[in-house]
């Protein structure tokens, strides 16, 4: 909601890529003054990539996998790094298993698909 939006826009306003999961609604989709071009595909990903942020049709599992891969580019993007380079930095900064994602959102879901998302 508010407060995610209000996040977004700062994080936005100092040039940090932020990756909104549209297809959740609220502030995600635009809502509550939330930063219109961070709901702009960014160069680092492409235009499929970003359509299943936003899809309600798609599988759950397609806009997750998505949503990793963007994440993931947004990483590298912002290290002038590859995919493959950030990745083999995060498993070395963290440990080979290690998995740490942070999602930004509310305190309730708009839509029973989302849910799925953070389970």
């Amino acid at each position: 909601g508010p407060g995610v939006s209000q996040e977004a826009r700062a994080a936005h306003a100092r040039g940090a890529s932020v990756v909104p999961l549209m297809r959740t609604g609220g502030a995600s989709s635009g809502l509550f003054e939330f930063p219109q071009g961070a709901l702009q595909k960014p160069p680092f990903s492409t235009e499929e990539q970003w359509s299943l942020l936003a899809s309600n049709t798609a599988s759950v599992d397609e806009s997750a996998a998505a949503l990793a891969v963007v994440v993931g580019g947004a990483v590298a993007y912002s290290r002038k790094e590859t995919a493959e380079q950030a990745a083999d930095r995060l498993r070395s900064e963290m440990g080979r298993d290690a998995c740490i994602i942070c999602i930004l959102g509310g305190t309730e879901f708009r839509g029973s698909d989302s849910e799925a998302l953070v389970k």
